[in-house]
């Protein structure tokens, strides 16, 4: 919590707290609160796993398309009742999990403004959603995965889309980056380091795996970001 005195003038708002918040669950309103600003950042999708074909003894393998990244929103929330201890309620998109070996990646959750509530009794409900990045399709025809969408906000950013996959014996792609948020994990490569990597916090798609027949985990794809909310108080 960052806390600021109020401004002298009446016409000046200054900033009371900020909170940020990677779990679901409420936020409570401060003592002053006049309005309130909240971003929000839905789950990164995640990449898909090494796909292969086989013919008579031969097989070829795959590289994989990164996951899509979470959208990005910036929404103002007023009212002239607002009290101290009222709870503003969240849903924080999950990180879309990486796919086994030939297996889709997992779609990133959406990250939600839910309720404002006074103990039980609910003041507002919203319709404001930073949607999730797409999963991966575990595909011998990669195509680039889709960033999430937002809607209700005052601003509304999509997700960026992931790159596709090499093809045969190729890269796996890059995780798409979220708007103001995290960066895409970066496709398994032929290097020292094949893995695929997973999507940065908030909302990056995890990358693709490559197209070899590494043992181990190599052929898994990685993980998205997890979803964020930052809510900032101003009186």
């Amino acid at each position: 919590m960052i806390g600021v005195s109020r401004a002298s003038s009446t016409r000046s708002y200054q900033l009371l707290e900020t909170t940020t918040i990677t779990s679901t669950g409420p936020v409570t309103i401060p003592a002053g609160t006049l309005f309130i600003e909240i971003e929000c950042w839905g789950g990164g999708g995640g990449g898909a796993g090494r796909t292969e074909t086989t013919a008579g003894r031969n097989s070829t393998y795959y590289g994989q398309s990164g996951g899509g990244a979470g959208a990005y929103l910036k929404k103002k929330y007023q009212i002239s009742n607002m009290q101290v201890n009222d709870t503003l309620n969240f849903t924080i998109g999950a990180a879309g999990s990486g796919g086994p070996v030939s297996t889709n990646g997992g779609a990133g959750g959406n990250t939600t403004l839910d309720t404002h509530k006074r103990s039980a009794t609910t003041i507002t409900t919203f319709s404001v959603s930073a949607g999730g990045g797409d999963g991966a399709v575990a595909s011998t025809l990669s195509a680039a995965t889709s960033g999430g969408s937002a809607s209700g906000g005052d601003t509304n950013t999509s997700g960026g889309n992931a790159t596709a996959g090499g093809g045969a014996g190729g890269d796996g792609g890059a995780g798409g980056t979220a708007p103001n948020g995290g960066a895409g994990g970066a496709g398994g490569v032929n290097s020292s380091n094949a893995i695929a990597q997973a999507g940065a916090s908030p909302g990056g798609g995890g990358g693709g795996a490559r197209g070899e027949n590494f043992l181990g985990n190599l052929g898994v794809g990685g993980a998205g970001g997890v979803g964020k909310v930052i809510v900032k108080y101003y009186g």
